[in-house]
């Protein structure tokens, strides 16, 4: 069992290495910091180059780029969490300082301190973590990794200075009396980035292919006002219009299937609807609508999850995708059916995920 004297040895090295990023000692306080802090922080998180203010869950990573955003890919439900480890705390907060970032509601000058055996650490009550609510909903695609956790220090900003000035002082005694370690930070010159908030880390997910199972139907074609039923889903296309004149529009709960038929959906007068019901009474029901007239361009196909869960039991993401592409379709000039030929096609997919290590992204 480490002795007192050992206990303070080795918070001292975390200290010293947390401000300095440098390695002053070795021995067995520098291998039980690495066997002990180092799996809860630099082997865990991914570290951005540049300061980001948004939590980018559910974006894929780029080793090259960091968060690679999909505008195709549905929005995440998140949910935000007080951390109330002070190891999370500590790498939080000295990632921030390290990125250039600086405390908004707290003295600039931050101290930590060995008094008595306790730590006195800087208030960091405004540490967040960024998750998605339902992790299901993170569109894992096979060998890519995907950011599944965010640590935000929402306590801190980016200044915007030309200047930048870090400085630590820290004196350890050699009897292990007191020792106390200051650090005065600035920021590096980033103009237009100034604001409040900091993402420090990211923790990182990808589909372990060792478990990953898939069932697709293939392609089916679609007729239209003709049900089909595949893969639990019951399919049904069909053509919907709005008189002229009648001061109506289309359904608002359609999910279109492009952002610009969206934007255009309040003057939409004609669309075709395909309808998703499962047999399963649990779940909900999907339109999805494909612009008729006025016609869109590029605005053909459709393809996300419509579907997901964790089964408890088996610890695994189980859910189902859908593909939907308008091979050809035409209204006559009085916005009759004229020609439609579709084909959608449903994916149904079960995966445990695994993290990815920070080395792994280097």
């Amino acid at each position: 069992m480490a002795t007192i004297h050992q206990a303070k040895l080795l918070l001292n090295s975390v200290l010293l290495i947390a401000l300095t990023g440098c390695v002053s000692t070795g021995g067995t306080a520098m291998e039980t910091h690495k066997k002990g802090m180092e799996s809860v922080t630099e082997d865990e998180y991914v570290v951005p180059k540049k300061p980001i203010d948004r939590h980018s869950i559910g974006c894929a990573w780029s080793k090259q780029f960091g968060p690679v955003e999909d505008a195709g890919v549905a929005d995440i439900r998140i949910k935000k969490e007080k951390s109330l480890s002070g190891v999370q705390q500590d790498f939080a907060y000295n990632r921030g300082i390290a990125l250039g970032g600086t405390p908004s509601e707290l003295p600039i000058q931050a101290e930590i301190g060995l008094q008595g055996g306790s730590i006195e650490k800087s208030n960091l009550s405004g540490l967040e973590i960024i998750s998605p609510v339902n992790i299901g909903d993170v569109p894992f695609e096979p060998e890519v990794p995907y950011i599944t956790e965010a640590l935000r220090l929402a306590n801190f900003k980016i200044s915007d200075e030309k200047s930048n000035k870090a400085t630590v002082n820290a004196g350890i005694s050699a009897v292990m009396g007191n020792a106390v370690a200051t650090a005065e930070t600035g920021s590096q010159a980033r103009r237009g980035t100034e604001g409040a908030g900091l993402v420090v880390a990211y923790k990182l997910h990808k589909i372990d292919m060792t478990t990953y199972k898939k069932l697709d139907t293939g392609s089916i074609k679609l007729e239209l006002n003709k049900s089909e039923e595949k893969s639990g889903m019951i399919l049904k296309a069909k053509f919907q219009t709005i008189e002229p004149g009648a001061s109506k529009s289309l359904p608002r709960n359609l999910v279109w299937a492009c952002a610009r038929a969206d934007a255009m959906s309040r003057d939409m007068v004609a669309a075709w609807l395909v309808e998703l019901r499962s047999t399963d009474p649990k779940r909900k029901s999907l339109t999805i609508a494909f612009p008729a007239h006025p016609k869109v361009d590029d605005c053909s196909n459709y393809s996300s999850v419509i579907f997901s869960k964790i089964n408890p039991v088996t610890d695994r993401i189980e859910r189902q995708k859908i593909n939907v592409t308008v091979v050809d379709a035409e209204v006559t000039d009085s916005l009759k059916p004229q020609i439609w030929d579709a084909r959608v096609a449903l994916v149904d997919e079960s995966f445990k995920i695994s993290p990815v290590k920070p080395g792994d992204m280097r």
